[in-house]
């Protein structure tokens, strides 16, 4: 039986390599990683970073020093987050205060997106997951939906998606330095039932004789997430011009009477036409070149989420869904979780190094039971070279046969596991070529790493270890 880890050894180690708790500026966590903001990352020790133990290695990307931990990142954010805490006045972590003129317009993007868009995937998956369970429960015949308990389960997994721009409102809010109220202020205004109303009845509208194209504002997501990036500026403007002593009580009314009605007449157009824009390209490229297109999003999706790029894709996909009631450049990605699953469980069965053995069997297992690649990426696959690019090579050609089976999320199922498969597969047109293209990838990275995986590992009498060329680590900084 495995010793329980110590996290706050782990917490401690951690904030003394990064350079001490005053130079975070902030920190959060995704499924795998501490992601820290920090005031100067040329003061950090990035090698004894990674060579901590419970650390799998550090990625800079999106102007964000990631740690990568693993399925204990839950521990492990609360840990250091108690350290941080404590030295700070109780006050936690400081709030984020880095000059957008110190990204690039890259890192920007995907600190802006990842930021909005993180501390909502627990809900996001959670209500997926809902969704797919009340779907099989109609399609295979348990349940009807004539039923109140349908419609229970039903509003349960559709719930977070019709209020999302409610949702994202907070979220966005928060990430501009807003205050979150204000977000969800905006976000209700679209929901209301009289503005649904008049959209549903085709009427014409006009605020202040100005003519109001109404859109579908449910589900949305650009909208939101533009009219909170306007209020930002317009927050910014009013509190420099308005004595402090009234500002508290006339500048949220004052942005508000501002930034709702720009939101309705020009914002909510606009993003809609642009939303619409990228859903037919995206279209587009599916249908003119699909296992091309397949394979390179699949083949590449691996180092998209290493280097922090694939939220903006995310983005992309869910607003599709949203305004053409799709997602089909995603499902190209299923196969990537199993085939670096597979990748670490061909290293696994073919060395002889029981340290290698065990860390490959548990990456393998966290890969399928836990939905998390990042054990086997940075633990095994990336670490020995050969079984990333077989993991990498069978995600392309999994991702080329999903595109060509013509797969499409027309629902938001969340992400795809051996728990939600059946859901997949049964309810998604493509299904079949679904889990045609996670089986290509899951067991092709597994022979094809076993295969040319090269065991340098040599026991003598005291079962010494001689570690090869084989196992040089691959630094992931930019």
């Amino acid at each position: 039986m495995k010793a329980k880890k110590n996290y706050d050894e782990l917490a401690k180690n951690i904030i003394d390599k990064i350079g001490g708790s005053g130079n975070v500026v902030s920190l959060t966590h995704c499924v795998t990683r501490l992601r820290f903001k920090l005031a100067d990352e040329s003061i950090v020790d990035t090698a004894a970073v990674k060579n901590i133990k419970g650390v799998l290695t550090v990625v800079q990307a999106g102007g964000q020093y990631q740690v990568v931990i693993g399925s204990d990142v839950g521990d492990a954010f609360d840990a250091v987050n108690k350290i941080l805490g404590s030295n700070s006045g109780s006050k936690g972590v400081n709030p984020e205060k880095e000059s957008d003129e110190k990204k690039t317009p890259l890192s920007l993007v995907v600190d802006t997106v990842s930021g909005i868009f993180m501390p909502m995937l627990p809900a996001m998956m959670a209500a997926g997951l809902l969704k797919a369970f009340c779907a099989m429960l109609s399609t295979f015949g348990i349940l009807s939906e004539s039923t109140t308990t349908y419609t229970v389960l039903y509003v349960l997994g559709d719930a977070f998606f019709y209020f999302l721009p409610i949702l994202l409102g907070a979220a966005a809010a928060k990430k501009f330095g807003l205050n979150q109220f204000l977000g969800m202020f905006i976000g209700t205004v679209f929901l209301y039932p009289d503005i649904t109303a008049l959209y549903k009845s085709g009427e014409a509208v006009t605020f202040m004789n100005i003519p109001v194209k109404l859109i579908n504002y449910p589900q949305t997501v650009l909208p939101i997430l533009a009219a909170c990036f306007l209020l930002k500026y317009v927050d910014r403007v009013l509190k420099k011009i308005m004595p402090k002593v009234i500002a508290n009580i006339f500048v949220p009314a004052i942005e508000m009477l501002i930034t709702v009605p720009i939101a309705l007449i020009v914002i909510g157009p606009v993003t809609d036409t642009i939303g619409t824009a990228i859903a037919s390209g995206v279209t587009f490229l599916m249908t003119v070149a699909p296992p091309v297109t397949g394979f390179v999003v699949g083949g590449c999706w691996s180092l998209m989420i290493m280097l922090g790029l694939h939220f903006p894709l995310m983005m992309i996909e869910v607003n599709n869904l949203m305004t053409a009631g799709h997602m089909i450049m995603l499902p190209a990605t299923f196969p990537v979780t199993f085939a670096h699953a597979g990748a670490a469980l061909g290293v696994a069965l073919r060395t002889k190094d029981p340290e290698l053995k065990e860390t490959g069997f548990s990456a393998f297992t966290s890969g399928i039971l836990g939905t998390i690649s990042e054990p086997a990426i940075y633990g095994v696959n990336l670490k020995y070279k050969t079984p990333f690019i077989c993991a990498s090579v069978c995600s392309g050609i999994g991702g080329a046969i999903i595109a060509l089976a013509g797969a499409d999320c027309i629902i938001n199922l969340g992400g795809i596991s051996i728990y939600t498969m059946a859901a997949f597969v049964s309810l998604l047109p493509g299904g079949i070529g679904i889990l045609t293209g996670v089986l290509v990838g899951f067991f092709g990275s597994m022979i094809t790493s076993f295969i040319t995986f090269k065991d340098t590992y040599v026991s003598d009498k005291n079962d010494e270890k001689v570690v090869g060329s084989n196992s040089v680590s691959m630094s992931l900084q930019n």
